[in-house]
């Protein structure tokens, strides 16, 4: 198959999610959700469809660049047109080819009511400059780009974890402020939906992962509040998404 015969004949699912429910008082108070996945697993599409379906969710806002809208919107009309997108995407971000073919059909349901494109950050890179700007720039407009998102419409707010680490990750003498706890400093009670995989592979960069089992996640979805703010997404099998570049 290659990548049109695969978005053409994907279809998202709704999933039973135990618990779920724990999540629409917390939507309720805060009116956004910050969702944290790990790319390339074909099942973040579902949990995606589910929590817009089952929480009422009427806005995306998702960790990617504006320059993408275009192809989002020949999806929806079912046009499916590749010249208007470099495919290298599906590679390396949340927008693997099931997640726009899932975002499409929410909007084309009208489920949603706004797509807002928070990472603004490389279409803004001067590529001459000597100095490149330190990733840290990026978490900065990750959170600045939220925190301009207004309170008008329940909203799911979708980033890899790296961008939605709860504390600061230190590894030597670098020092990484995710997006998320940007965010926390100005509104410290924005909810977290962190994704847990009990098993399964990844396709990310060019690689297939394959993910460590964790016994401790039980064999179904489901939801598992850890603080007042923070909650676990389990699920019980992560699938490497479909791209063309890795079907054999």
């Amino acid at each position: 198959m290659n990548n049109h015969d695969i978005i053409k004949t994907f279809l998202p699912k709704q999933l039973d999610i135990r618990q779920l429910n724990s999540l629409q008082s917390t939507l309720r108070k805060s009116n956004i959700i910050i969702y944290g996945e790990i790319h390339g697993i074909k099942e973040n599409s579902d949990v995606v469809y589910t929590l817009v379906k089952k929480l009422g969710v009427k806005r995306l806002a998702i960790e990617a660049s504006p320059a993408i809208s275009n192809f989002i919107n020949s999806v929806k009309t079912d046009s499916y047109d590749f010249s208007l997108v470099d495919e290298d995407l599906f590679d390396s971000s949340i927008l693997s080819l099931e997640m726009i073919k899932t975002i499409a059909i929410l909007l084309r349901q009208n489920q949603l009511k706004e797509l807002i494109f928070i990472d603004t950050f490389f279409d803004n890179l001067d590529e001459d400059a000597v100095i490149s700007p330190s990733p840290q720039e990026r978490e900065k407009q990750l959170a600045k780009n939220i925190l301009g998102i207004d309170d008008s419409l329940p909203t799911l707010c979708i980033m890899g974890q790296w961008h939605t680490q709860p504390k600061v990750v230190t590894n030597g003498e670098t020092r990484h402020e995710s997006a998320l706890y940007r965010l926390r400093k100005t509104k410290p009670n924005v909810p977290l939906i962190h994704n847990v995989y009990r098993q399964g592979q990844l396709f990310n960069d060019g690689k297939i992962i394959e993910l460590p089992k964790n016994p401790s996640i039980p064999p179904y979805y489901e939801i598992v509040q850890k603080t007042n703010i923070d909650f676990e997404l389990h699920i019980p099998e992560a699938t490497k998404y479909h791209y063309a570049k890795i079907i054999v």
